[in-house]
């Protein structure tokens, strides 16, 4: 976990923004043509759950913003303690749901899991880009 805290302190606050922007624009991309695909293919509720579970990716992903920017803010000597405990109270919520949502329906809870997997491959590959851009940078 302290090695992937030091690659995001190497990127500036903004290109992390611009990192989760990019994401966010990519998963509205990929929920669209998954509604399409999946209504041209007649299972319309597995691009309904694959939209829920970008949704989800997209949610997570503002609450682990909104929780470091807190924790950076305030002095406290257990930071990292409070940083993992609220990832693994999102990471349970995260998976109820989609458990969940796979009781209701099985198209949807498929759909919400797959959606969910999408975002955090393009969430890393939006940040392996900016890291290479990066490096780069500094070879350059």
């Amino acid at each position: 976990m302290n090695g992937i805290a030091a690659l995001f302190e190497q990127l500036p606050l903004p290109e992390i923004a611009r990192i989760v922007r990019r994401t966010v624009w990519a998963g509205i991309v990929v929920g669209a043509v998954a509604l399409g695909v999946s209504a041209s293919l007649g299972r319309v509720l597995v691009g309904v759950g694959g939209c829920i579970g970008l949704a989800l990716g997209l949610a997570n992903i503002r609450l682990i913003s909104r929780s470091a920017a807190k924790l950076s803010a305030g002095a406290g000597s257990h930071r990292t303690r409070v940083l993992a405990s609220n990832t693994l109270v999102r990471l349970a919520a995260t998976t109820a749901i989609i458990v969940g949502l796979a009781f209701a329906s099985v198209q949807v809870g498929l759909g919400a899991a797959c959606g969910i997997a999408v975002f955090y491959f393009v969430y890393l590959a939006s940040l392996l880009r900016s890291l290479l851009q990066q490096v780069k940078g500094i070879v350059s």
